[in-house]
């Protein structure tokens, strides 16, 4: 592995995330659909940047298992707060504060699945290992969109 492969992953993930960001704007039942298409097709970028190819059925397979890694309670926690940023949206009144609420957990996921990607590329196949590297990954993620 070198470090222009890491490099290139690296500019995907950030990718990513900026593309989640940028999803928030837009209502709930599209932005799901977009965020998700992002995260599959980061998984496929990455994996081609360590030379693996997949199709977007076996990326989703892929980021399906950060998520059991990640734990059931985690996973949880983050999908309820987009569910949460989506309805103070469409309140109309809460349109600024549930816009940043999904763009914070969407660009932590986006970040978080781009990181377990590359480091499972690059050989890592533990289980508690990548929950641990997707939670931390998770909140340098949330911060990323911050700033």
């Amino acid at each position: 592995m070198s470090s222009s492969q890491d490099a290139e992953a690296d500019a995907a993930i950030n990718l990513m995330v900026a593309a989640v960001i940028g999803t928030a704007l837009i209502p709930a039942h599209v932005n799901w659909a977009l965020t998700a298409s992002a995260m599959g097709a980061g998984v496929v970028s990455i994996g081609s940047t360590y030379g693996v190819t997949l199709d977007r059925d076996e990326a989703w397979k892929l980021v399906k298992e950060f998520f059991k890694a990640a734990g059931f309670w985690f996973l949880g926690m983050q999908i309820s707060s987009k569910i949460l940023a989506a309805l103070i949206e469409s309140t109309g009144l809460g349109y600024g504060g549930g816009v940043a609420l999904d763009a914070a957990v969407s660009a932590g996921l986006a970040y978080a699945i781009g990181s377990c990607a590359k480091a499972y590329f690059k050989g890592e196949r533990n289980k508690e290992e990548l929950g641990k590297k997707f939670r931390t990954a998770f909140a340098v993620g949330k911060r990323k969109a911050r700033t």
